[in-house]
């Protein structure tokens, strides 16, 4: 959804920013007028104003993130969802109206992810990414604050990856192999450069047993539902033992057989920021 504008009513919200009223009035109505034109599709002109109204660097918060946004939302209809990602991740340092910002974030990874594993899974579907714009009010004085996205469909999955994550962790942290396996799913688990799973499960009961000890610690963890059996979970991977020491980002694709949550494919990004 895009943003929409009140011109009325803001002054509560321009005092507590030390924003003139009038300035803010005339951003909130530029804002509007290209908010109209991107909803008939006119997106070059409604990005020259909303460009320009970036430039000025004298935006409230929820106007900044509104902007943002919603040049995202017409990039995404663009298909040009590497320049959607940056603006996204340029609202998420606003400090309002997270939710819907970061779900429109997520939508554009559910599809990197679709297509990379339809390939793969042949039952996963691929659906482009549904974008929603933001409408920022400026009749309210204060808006949500929470960044944490609650979606009834998805949130037991969430909720029992995350978890299963966090088991994960700490059975290879303490060095116990058998539960540490028992998140892949030996059936259709693949390995990296082809390897069989049974020579796999091999190299991971040496990489398990021989150091001394093994401390490993996640960050920065990302869950994204691709479907109702299937889940994509990223994270900063830090791993420390007595022989190695790394710091990586991992990808763990998560798929539900018979109610159990496990990994069916494990991609290490070296160099990812």
């Amino acid at each position: 959804m895009f943003i929409a504008l009140s011109l009325f009513g803001f002054s509560s919200l321009a005092t507590a920013n030390q924003v003139d009223e009038k300035r803010l009035a005339e951003q909130a109505e530029q804002f509007q007028n290209a908010l109209s034109l991107a909803q008939t599709g006119a997106y070059d002109k409604a990005l020259k104003i909303w460009n320009s109204l970036n430039e000025s660097g004298e935006l409230v918060p929820e106007l900044k993130r509104a902007i943002e946004n919603n040049i995202a939302v017409i990039l995404i209809k663009q298909k040009r969802y590497d320049d959607a990602k940056k603006r996204l991740d340029l609202a998420l340092q606003a400090d309002s109206q997270v939710a819907t910002t970061l779900e429109n974030l997520n939508q554009i990874y559910a599809y990197d992810a679709q297509q990379a594993y339809q390939r793969i899974f042949k039952d996963t579907p691929v659906n482009q990414p549904k974008t929603q714009w933001l409408f920022f009010d400026i009749k309210q004085a204060k808006l949500p604050t929470d960044n944490v996205i609650t979606d009834a469909k998805n949130a037991d999955s969430v909720r029992l990856v995350k978890k299963s994550i966090e088991q994960w962790r700490q059975a290879w942290s303490n060095q116990q192999v058998k539960a540490y396996l028992s998140f892949y799913d030996k059936n259709a688990f693949i390995p990296k450069n082809g390897m069989s799973y049974s020579t796999w499960e091999k190299s991971r009961y040496r990489s398990l047993q021989n150091p001394k000890f093994i401390k490993l610690f996640l960050d920065d963890i990302q869950i994204t539902p691709i479907s109702s059996t299937m889940v994509r979970s990223r994270f900063l991977q830090r791993y420390h033992s007595d022989r190695f020491k790394d710091d990586v980002y991992k990808v763990l694709l998560w798929r539900k057989d018979d109610g159990l949550w496990k990994i069916v494919q494990e991609v290490v990004m070296y160099g990812e920021q």
